[in-house]
């Protein structure tokens, strides 16, 4: 952690997974109510499906959104 390249990484890494996993404690995730590896396992996959689809619902909308710039290839350029 002494370099400044680690420090980007580190920074970095607080960005994005400390957020989900912030979230994921908001959401209830705090112990978990079943037992055993398989059923752990079940448990992380399911928050983390409910918490990407979350994040697809939010994204949709700028992804097909008018303000991106228009297509090069579009009626009457061929």
């Amino acid at each position: 952690m002494a370099t400044p390249r680690a420090k980007d990484l580190y920074r970095l890494r607080a960005a994005t997974a400390e957020c989900v996993n912030a979230q994921a404690r908001n959401r209830g995730l705090q112990r978990l109510p079943v037992r055993g590896q398989a059923k752990v396992r079940c448990v992380a996959l399911l928050f983390a499906l409910a918490h990407n689809l979350m994040r697809s619902i939010v994204l949709m909308p700028k992804m097909f959104s008018d303000t991106q710039a228009p297509c090069a290839i579009g009626p009457g350029t061929a």
